[in-house]
């Protein structure tokens, strides 16, 4: 075994949320087509740019020069992190606006760009439950709500896994 394939192995998996844009316009493409997938933001494919926050924050003010800093870093890093800290066998859950139901899955691809695409960041996942949000305390639900389009899912994770 080398080390790439061991550090693989040992990958505690994560848990991601993801929205399906605004309205929920990805809604039929998440669970239709098995993808999760972010709206382009003007920077193209991420697999073009350098391995770090900074060359995502860059490019996202190269596009929008008058965004803030603040604004770059939060659009830069969900980016940065939907291409290089989510990982195939990390888990995503999608709240779906449309039937109040949050959709638990598992990603099975690396990140893939199709600029033709209205969603051209992607990832194939296989959903393996689905719950409603009703279901859910009140805590795990206002995480789920939160207005970010992709986070890491940690404060409530344990109640998830339940």
């Amino acid at each position: 075994m080398n080390r790439r394939q061991n550090i693989r192995e040992s990958h505690v998996p994560r848990i991601w949320g993801i929205r399906a844009g605004k309205g929920g316009e990805a809604h039929d493409l998440f669970l239709g087509e098995g993808i999760i997938a972010l709206a382009d933001a003007g920077i193209g494919d991420l697999t073009k740019l350098g391995r770090s926050r900074e060359a995502f924050y860059a490019a996202y003010r190269k596009s929008h020069p008058e965004a803030t800093d603040t604004g770059s870093a939060g659009v830069g890093g969900k980016f940065f992190r939907f291409a290089h800290e989510l990982r195939v066998d990390d888990l995503v859950v999608y709240p779906a606006f449309q039937d109040k139901t949050v959709y638990i899955g598992a990603v099975l691809s690396e990140y893939s760009f199709n600029v033709t695409l209205p969603f051209p960041h992607r990832r194939l996942v296989r959903w393996k439950f689905a719950i409603p949000k009703s279901e859910f305390s009140q805590a795990s639900r206002n995480e789920l709500g939160a207005a970010r389009t992709f986070f890491e899912f940690k404060n409530h994770a344990e109640e998830l896994l339940s």
